[in-house]
């Protein structure tokens, strides 16, 4: 190379270096002013952060005064409870209302006395209906009046911060009973309401208090009551009526005239303590052990009315050992309603207390449901069953179908006692009483199908289906053992009511492809 080129590439060295530096330079600079810049911001979120936690500190100091002067519960949502009592006239109702009040006032609660609202524009002079025509017109306003009413209480009771009960001397289910069929179900379109929406998710409970003149007709009068008109013939078909209104709802009490009027009124407060799991006389669910299903034919004739529903039981993670907790979800055609329940006193995972445990139980929305169902207990699989709901002989009866069960079909009744004397429906084929009997819990038939079902069966795939038919065959397994077990000698055929359904555990596995085949 010559001199000359010795020299070009010495001044592209120097440029490069030049120019690198400068670069260097420029970065220097930038990152400073970065820096500089995220001081700021992190000044300004530290100052932010500190402006927060005193006005944390100040809310912090007034809830502790409000609690100080003891009206912070105005802040916490309070428990609220909706008891419709009902029934044919001159049934006792307005006595209960009283006694109830005077009761649950002493123990703490908010009580609110929601009036008949028919007997309120009576005693202001409305008159009778006189045709079909003015007798529709006079339902429709007399519902909407209600509504309003009930809303207002309802309402007035949730703002009051204290826990609450709303009693309510019968419910909007009641106009059904003064009205045909045709003219109800006009009457729900125009206001755009459904029976499920009245029945099952406006009131916690419905007491039925029979009326007098259907086992005490003696004591039938209509002396206490100026708008009561109602013959002894006809209080017992409108007390038939209102009954068969309320069935379905799920918890539906019937209080009859077999006892004292004095006695009768006490079964209705003990019903309402027990709800609400208050102090009072206790009553007993009894359950018994049919050889089968009764078919819809059978029921058909000798049950005026029944309502049948889809209920899901899923357990949920309790850190208190005595108590068991459990949401449900109860479905009738499209309509839902939710609800958890609480045992309180329980002794051990599968045996009950040696007193009856404590039942509270509350209704839930929709969100609130999703949000528990992530508390399910992994040790026990959520439990289907067919619900048959229907009034006989002045007693509530619920029958249940396992879902999977070849055989097990349980009835469930309401007593006052468990030695109390109980008659059957005619149309139930009854083994024996299995009230005390821990194979037909549902709690311990739960953790049964979960375990039955081994962790390997229970492994991840893209055929949800067949996750069902799984869960379908290990519930089949854990209740033929159940039957075994308690009844060894018992042969039936398949329950006609019951639907095919399945079992699932909450955390919805599957079965491998390998496993789809006609094994069972």
């Amino acid at each position: 190379p010559t001199p000359e080129s010795f020299i070009d590439m010495n001044d592209s060295a120097v440029s490069a270096a030049i120019f690198g530096a400068g670069v260097a330079v420029l970065i220097a600079v930038h990152w400073q002013r970065q820096k500089k810049r995220g001081q700021k911001r992190l000044q300004a979120l530290e100052a932010l952060v500190e402006n927060q936690q005193s006005q944390l500190r100040l809310k912090e100091r007034e809830l502790t005064a409000l609690r100080a002067r003891g009206v912070a519960g105005a802040l916490v949502p309070q428990p609220l409870h909706r008891i419709v009592l009902t029934g044919g006239p001159c049934g006792g109702k307005t006595t209960a209302l009283a006694k109830l009040r005077i009761r649950l006032e002493e123990l703490g609660f908010l009580v609110l006395t929601v009036p008949e609202t028919a007997t309120m524009l009576f005693s202001g002079g409305v008159p009778l209906p006189s045709d079909e025509a003015s007798g529709f017109a006079f339902q429709k306003h007399l519902m909407q009046v209600q509504r309003e009413v009930e809303d207002a209480f309802i309402a007035l009771a949730k703002g009051s911060g204290r826990p609450a009960v709303v009693l309510l001397d019968r419910g909007l289910m009641d106009g059904k009973a003064y009205m045909e069929e045709e003219q109800w179900e006009l009457l729900l379109e125009e206001l755009q309401l459904t029976p499920v929406m009245l029945r099952d998710q406006r009131y916690d409970a419905v007491v039925h208090l029979v009326t007098a003149a259907d086992g005490a007709a003696p004591f039938y009068s209509l002396a206490n009551n100026e708008s009561r008109t109602e013959s002894v013939e006809a209080a017992i078909e409108v007390d038939r009526r209102t009954l068969d209104c309320w069935t379905g709802h799920e918890h539906l009490y019937i209080v009859d005239n077999s006892c004292s009027f004095e006695e009768k009124i006490r079964r209705a407060v003990a019903r309402i303590s027990a709800l609400l799991g208050v102090p009072g006389p206790q009553a007993v669910t009894r359950k018994f052990l049919l050889q089968r299903l009764p078919r819809e034919e059978e029921l058909r004739r000798h049950v005026s009315r029944y309502e049948v529903f889809e209920v899901e039981s899923t357990y949920l993670c309790s850190p208190n050992e005595h108590e068991r907790c459990r949401v449900r979800r109860r479905q009738q055609g499209s309509n839902v309603s939710f609800q958890h329940q609480t045992w309180v006193g329980v002794e051990g995972s599968d045996q009950k207390a040696a007193a009856s445990p404590t039942l509270i139980e509350r209704t839930l929305t929709g969100r609130e449901y999703l949000v528990l169902l992530k508390q399910a207990d992994p040790a026990c699989a959520s439990i289907k069953k067919t619900l048959t709901c229907f009034s006989w002989g002045n007693s509530y009866w619920e029958l249940n179908s396992f879902h999977g069960a070849r055989h097990v079909a349980i009835l469930e009744v309401e007593a006052e006692s468990r030695d109390a004397p109980i008659s059957l429906p005619p149309v139930v084929d009854a083994i024996r009483e299995v009230t005390a009997e821990p194979h037909y819990d549902s709690h311990a038939i739960s953790r049964r199908v979960a375990q039955t079902a081994a962790p390997d069966e229970l492994v991840a795939t893209r055929a949800p289906s067949s996750h069902a038919q799984l869960q379908e065959r290990v519930a089949a397994r854990v209740l033929a053992a159940v039957e075994t077990e308690a009844l060894p000698s018992m042969h039936a055929s398949p329950p006609a009511l019951s639907p095919r359904a399945r079992l699932r555990t909450p955390s919805e596995p599957a079965i491998p492809e390998e496993l789809h085949d006609e094994r069972g």
